[in-house]
């Protein structure tokens, strides 16, 4: 097994161990890590996007979001790093 498999599953063993709330912030921390590294492409590459927002987002930043919020937040950055991509692979003409 490769050293990245090992650090992945060695990640992943921890990563079951968090209660649901842990769970939900993790999973919207790498999501917004992937947006930045889109973002920061795509703005190296002069392709312009505005990231879409929710009041679930902010409820999560708030510490104050249900379990319903952090689904629907991460609906929210799913929905940006789908059009982030569409727009780095069409090379700005995503539609």
């Amino acid at each position: 097994m490769s050293q990245k498999q090992d650090v992945f599953n060695s990640f992943m063993d921890e990563f079951v161990k968090l209660d649901i709330s842990q769970k939900n912030h993790e999973i919207i921390e790498k999501q917004k890590l992937i947006i930045a590294f889109l973002f920061k492409y795509a703005t190296e590459h002069g392709i312009k996007y505005e990231s879409i927002k929710s009041k679930e987002i902010n409820d999560i930043m708030e510490n104050k979001g249900t379990n319903e919020d952090y689904l629907e937040a991460m609906m929210v950055y799913t929905h940006n790093i789908e059009e982030l991509i569409g727009l780095i692979l069409n090379r700005g003409n995503y539609k």
